[in-house]
């Protein structure tokens, strides 16, 4: 197992990127009952789905096991989770068929791709991008929404407008990451390094705002 002395700053960071999971983790249980329900799912699916996965990753990467397998698993996990957030925040009988069929239709394009496709433990950009594209459609809606019918006077203290920009900020630079990730591995390993060591500050971004939305206080 690989000790801190060996490793790159590149890879330290990689391995510190659970740690704003685990404060998410910890603030979202510990705020659990002064949560409205659209956090409530947040903070759930942060703790008890997320942050599992993601140390059960980490385990295996430190281990030098090919833990890609876990992606599809995770992409799913996290795309019914912000479904349920955003489900919960829209309040709209047509927004929650949308989650329906994105969820569904996802889930059976992870089956095809993964009998079509190469074996489990390669790394599958079309997932990512997939994923990444119906996030970025729900986030959209919610500041569509935000622009036309919520009252919000303050939106540095509305919850959901720190969890969406966390999600677009992400999302839109991984969506790039996934596309080119095969090409920069074949081009410069180190290049591929770099652009992985951008995904983990995105990802720290992501967790922070995470932090932020579940640490406000409740409105009156």
């Amino acid at each position: 197992m690989d000790t801190l002395m060996h490793l790159s700053w590149q890879q330290i960071l990689m391995r510190l990127t659970l740690v704003p999971v685990l404060v998410a983790s910890v603030i979202g249980v510990l705020r659990f009952h002064r949560l409205p329900n659209n956090l409530r799912y947040l903070a759930a699916g942060v703790a008890f789905f997320l942050f599992p996965m993601g140390l059960l990753g980490l385990a295996m990467m430190m281990m030098k096991r090919n833990n890609l397998f876990l992606m599809p698993i995770y992409t799913v996990g996290e795309l019914l989770i912000l479904g349920l957030v955003y489900h919960a925040t829209m309040r709209s009988r047509r927004f929650t068929w949308l989650v329906v069929a994105l969820v569904t239709g996802f889930v059976a394009y992870l089956l095809y791709d993964s009998q079509a496709g190469p074996s489990p433990d390669r790394f599958r950009p079309g997932q990512q991008v997939i994923q990444g594209l119906m996030v970025l459609l729900m986030v959209g809606l919610y500041f569509r929404r935000l622009l036309h019918d919520l009252q919000v006077r303050r939106l540095w203290e509305e919850p959901m407008f720190w969890v969406s920009v966390g999600l677009c900020i992400y999302f839109a630079a991984y969506l790039q990451i996934a596309l080119f990730s095969n090409y920069l591995l074949r081009y410069s390993k180190q290049l591929n390094m770099n652009i992985w060591t951008v995904h983990s500050l995105l990802f720290i971004v992501l967790y922070l705002c995470y932090c932020r939305a579940l640490w406000l206080p409740p409105k009156k």
